[in-house]
């Protein structure tokens, strides 16, 4: 539908005429100036309308201004009523922002639509869902709400509890709706290779459609079924949406495409605007195929391509011009900004992952004390949640204020709380909040109600928890559930005070089945934070030799009071670079820039996601305005191995005469940039899902009392005491420790006619 006549008129002409004809009929609002507002490129876009328009808006390229000043001027200049225009978007801070800034352009409230997908297809179903066979009274249900459901389903259908887990099914369910597939469209698609989701999601279906409930992917799933089986209603909303505007459209996934074309073909009254470059949620649905194969979904559209950056310096842009150009099916953009060249990029290669943080807290230190930065101005970016506790750390240590966005921090998460319970019920068996929180995890049968039995029957009386025994209130069944626990727990108290905290920490992992319970649900982010933990715990050990698992518990609990900055907000911001996007800053560090761990290992040989990786780089890097560095430790540990890592080839794709190379040390040099990409991390995870990949059982000496060992680490000792694969050796140094024997790098002393070192 054209809104502006083919009449052959260029754009300065027809703004000139356009802006006599709104100084004639309209108030003007002296804070709207098109031609001084906007760039060439820019008010192109806002002034075309007669065809479907695609935007391609570079990073740092105004993007929101382009679409706020195209509704107003769709208001102001075409004498469009903000009745009939819809405008969308995926977040409700992105469309209140959006809406703020179209009222202060209009300089009055208006009744316009700019609403995220999911309130635009619950206002519609509110309105239409009579017409389309659904109560409009419905209740929308969260996540929270959604997995509730789904664990009384697994519980109804009789499926293990422990195998079959309601995150898994929920996201399932989530990413079939995705696809406009039900619970039978799902099956006949062959979707999924758990014969299982179909049963789940069909009796899930049912319980929604007798309880009125939709949750976030039927409120799209539905209305595209309405919309579909209901020609009236659909012409309805046509009439009234006259034109649609969409925003950050390289997000969409099939879904709501299919909605937008629903209501603009054959019309064509539409524009969108994204970056192909810019799409990094393919696992949350998001398809890039989408803003790649708009023009053939629609005839006639226009491309205006937005390469005009107001966020960086030339040096970035190219730099990350460069990178993205390694990928294919994108459109290409040619990044500018009058800005200036700034300085070159800072690549930093450290020894290790705490020398990197080590690294970057320096630069901090001279960033806010030298050069005049705020913390507030510096943001630090990586890969994976697990990345954040060194720094977290190291930052603790030096005093630098941070917060970690988008998560809690590292020593809060959920699994983290968990093993630090654990620990801390064994060093204090009258702990009743670690007991609570951790009884029945992984599940083991042990409810609420049978904690407060045991707490009643031994910490409210004075007694530890080993003290339990029979008790009649406990269902029998359950008895040996509880008893199992409380022996769990005693082994590891027996084992504080005199064991190596790494070992004590294997124990734990190996024992209490919390590691095989996160496999089974599929939860690699967080037992690679775990992972993480081990560092933690292997770090203190060197650190402080000697000491207690109990120290480290007690350093860990009085430092999570942090440091809050000055009230401000003034703060280092710890971020993924998934939660990056959207957001800039004049500093950004881009830690862990190695094989394996971005581009992350499980992208492998997988092209597509390999550039999607890619596409998360080049977000990262166009988030900087002033100043970016790259970081990367040539030695990473994971769980307490120091692996060897090469560099990521992302940096092997910069050009090299854009970035100031540096290191820890003399072993590194520009030249090192070069070679393929090896395997990385894959396959190095000791947790992963084969036997070989959990803590390596060694081959355990046959060990009698009065033996002479040599421990890798500790030397030279003497067993003193042998139990149940546990020994007790004292070293030569004087040190008593405990360790479980198939997991100790432990040896038999072949030497003869050594001198007692035992002093007794």
């Amino acid at each position: 539908m054209s809104l502006i006549g083919r009449n052959g008129l260029d754009i300065k002409v027809k703004s000139i005429y356009l802006l006599l004809i709104s100084q004639k009929n309209r108030p003007m609002v002296s804070s709207l100036h098109y031609e001084r507002d906007l760039n060439q490129s820019q008010l192109e876009a806002v002034y075309y309308s007669d065809s479907p328009l695609l935007v391609l808006a570079g990073a740092g390229s105004g993007k929101t201004r382009v679409i706020t000043y195209k509704i107003v001027y769709l208001i102001r200049e075409r004498g469009l009523s903000p009745y009939n225009i819809l405008a969308v978007t995926f977040t409700n801070k992105a469309s209140n922002e959006m809406k703020e800034r179209v009222v202060s352009l209009l300089g009055q409230e208006t009744e316009i639509w700019i609403k995220t997908f999911h309130s635009t297809a619950a206002a519609i179903l509110r309105n239409k869902g009579n017409v389309f066979g659904i109560d409009p009274h419905f209740t929308i249900i969260d996540q929270q709400d959604q997995q509730s459901i789904l664990r009384k389903i697994i519980k109804q259908l009789n499926l293990e509890p422990d195998v079959y887990k309601p995150g898994k099914y929920a996201y399932l369910i989530e990413r079939a709706k995705d696809m406009l597939l039900d619970a039978e469209g799902a099956h006949l698609e062959g979707f999924s290779n758990d014969s299982a989701f179909f049963d789940i999601y069909r009796v899930y279906e049912k319980i929604l459609k007798m309880e009125n409930l939709l949750d976030f992917g039927d409120l799209i799933l539905q209305l595209s079924r309405g919309l579909k089986s209901c020609p009236e209603a659909l012409s309805e909303l046509k009439k009234r949406f006259r034109y649609v505007l969409v925003d950050e459209f390289q997000d969409t996934n099939h879904a709501q495409y299919e909605i937008l074309k629903l209501l603009t073909l054959p019309e064509g009254n539409i524009c969108v605007v994204g970056d192909e470059d810019q799409s990094i949620y393919a696992f949350r649905g998001a398809k890039i195929e989408n803003i790649l194969s708009f023009s053939k979904d629609y005839n006639g559209v226009k491309i205006i391509k937005l390469e005009e950056n107001y966020r960086s310096f030339q040096s970035i842009l190219t730099a990350s011009s460069h990178l993205i150009s390694n990928n294919t099916g994108r459109f290409g953009k040619n990044l500018y900004t009058k800005k200036g060249e700034g300085e070159k990029i800072k690549f930093f290669r450290a020894r290790s992952d705490r020398s990197e943080a080590r690294f970057i807290a320096e630069e901090i230190h001279n960033l806010v004390f030298k050069n005049d930065y705020r913390y507030s101005d510096i943001a630090i970016f990586y890969r994976v949640n697990a990345q954040s506790r060194v720094f977290e750390s190291v930052f603790s240590r030096v005093y630098i204020p941070f917060m970690v966005v988008g998560g809690p921090r590292f020593y809060e998460r959920e699994e983290i709380k968990d093993i630090l319970a654990y620990l801390r019920l064994a060093i204090n068996p009258m702990d009743e909040i670690s007991l609570s929180r951790i009884a029945n995890k992984p599940p083991r049968g042990i409810g609420v109600k049978t904690v407060e039995k045991v707490v009643k029957s031994t910490i409210e009386r004075g007694l530890s928890i080993f003290s339990f025994g029979e008790n009649n209130s406990i269902p029998r069944s359950r008895i040996s559930r509880v008893t199992d626990f409380i022996e769990l727990c005693a082994e590891l108290n027996r084992m504080v005070p005199v064991s190596d905290p790494p070992q004590l920490l294997k124990l734990l992992f190996d024992t209490s089945g919390y590691l095989e319970w996160l496999h089974r649900e599929g939860e690699e982010e967080r037992i690679k934070n775990l992972e993480e933990l081990y560092n933690a715990v292997e770090e203190f050990s060197k650190e402080h030799p000697g000491s207690p698992i109990s120290d480290f518990v007690e350093e860990v609990t009085l430092s999570q009071g942090g440091i809050e900055g000055d009230g401000q907000g003034d703060r280092v911001y710890l971020i993924t670079l998934h939660n990056a996007k959207g957001l800039e800053f004049p500093v950004v560090f881009i830690a862990g820039m190695e094989d394996g761990v971005f581009p992350h290992y499980l992208s492998g040989d997988n092209v597509s996601d390999l550039q999607e990786e890619r596409r998360l780089c080049y977000v990262g890097m166009t988030r900087a305005m002033e100043r970016l560095y790259f970081s990367a430790a040539k030695v990473r540990k994971l769980y307490g191995r120091s692996i060897e890592r090469g560099l990521s080839q992302f940096l092997m794709e910069l050009p090299s005469e854009l970035i100031d190379y540096s290191d820890e040390g003399d072993y590194f040099t520009p030249s090192l940039i070069s070679g393929r990409r090896t395997s990385g991390l894959q396959g190095a995870s000791l947790w992963g899902k084969s036997p070989r990949s959990r803590p390596r059982e060694r081959e355990v000496p046959d060990l009698e009392v009065d033996d002479r060992v040599i421990h890798e680490q500790y030397g030279r000792g003497k067993v003193v005491e042998l139990e149940k694969g546990v020994a007790s050796i004292h070293f030569e140094d004087g040190k008593r420790m405990k360790f479980l024997l198939k997991y100790t790098p432990l040896r038999k002393d072949q030497e003869v006619g050594t001198s007692e070192s035992e002093g007794g």
